[in-house]
């Protein structure tokens, strides 16, 4: 399997409060589902955290396939990792799907027609297209999250991170979350999802298990 990310001796340790967290070497691969699991509080957003580049470490190092993660500037992390927040709405700006969708694009002044074309692909695959004009505020828990996901993929993520993605979900969106999830790994991309959501565990019985108590890592 191809190594996405490696993290090397990592200690992450918050400026107040007494919480570190301590992680050994531990490798994700493309085509593989880990998932993190332990008690609230323990330590496993700030792993993933660490994961994506969202925060740097104190001691060891995070590398991106093969690439120091300090060396890496926002864009080339975004294209390459994606992290879906617990709470989608903190990831969605723009005033409509669409904007949403074509935002990063336009700004890079990329050429719009395959852009589009991409952002169209994206959302009729994720049962989003007749919405596309529709505002991000009316949208529900399942849909702006399926968008997130979507933006995630625009920008070219091959490892994508998910951050508690059944929390306030309903069984018809959890069912349509696991498809994705099923989907993405066929399509060869990784994926490493927090959960402590019973029924997503044993949805996937083959997984990688990783376990995080009291701000130590057990691979």
């Amino acid at each position: 399997m191809i190594s996405a990310i490696a993290l090397l001796d990592l200690a992450f340790h918050y400026g107040r409060g007494n919480f570190t967290l301590f992680c050994p070497s531990l490798d994700f691969s493309l085509g593989e589902l880990s998932l993190i699991t332990g008690s609230n509080g323990s330590g496993k957003t700030t792993l993933s955290k660490l994961m994506s580049g969202i925060l740097k470490p104190q001691q060891g190092e995070v590398r991106m396939f093969g690439k120091t993660a300090s060396s890496l500037r926002l864009g080339e992390i975004g294209s390459q990792v994606g992290y879906l927040f617990q709470d989608p709405s903190r990831q969605l700006f723009a005033g409509t799907m669409w904007k949403e969708m074509t935002f990063a694009d336009d700004l890079l002044g990329k050429e719009q027609t395959s852009s589009a074309e991409r952002a169209s692909s994206l959302l009729e695959r994720f049962d989003l297209l007749a919405l596309k004009d529709r505002s991000i505020y009316y949208l529900s828990g399942g849909e702006k999250q399926r968008l997130a996901l979507c933006t995630i993929l625009m920008g070219g993520a091959r490892f994508l991170i998910l951050d508690e993605p059944t929390v306030g979900l309903d069984r018809q969106n959890r069912r349509i979350l696991y498809g994705i999830i099923d989907d993405l790994l066929a399509e060869g991309r990784g994926l490493a999802v927090i959960t402590h959501e019973d029924e997503l565990i044993e949805r996937y019985p083959e997984a990688r298990r990783i376990k995080v108590e009291n701000g130590q890592v057990l691979p």
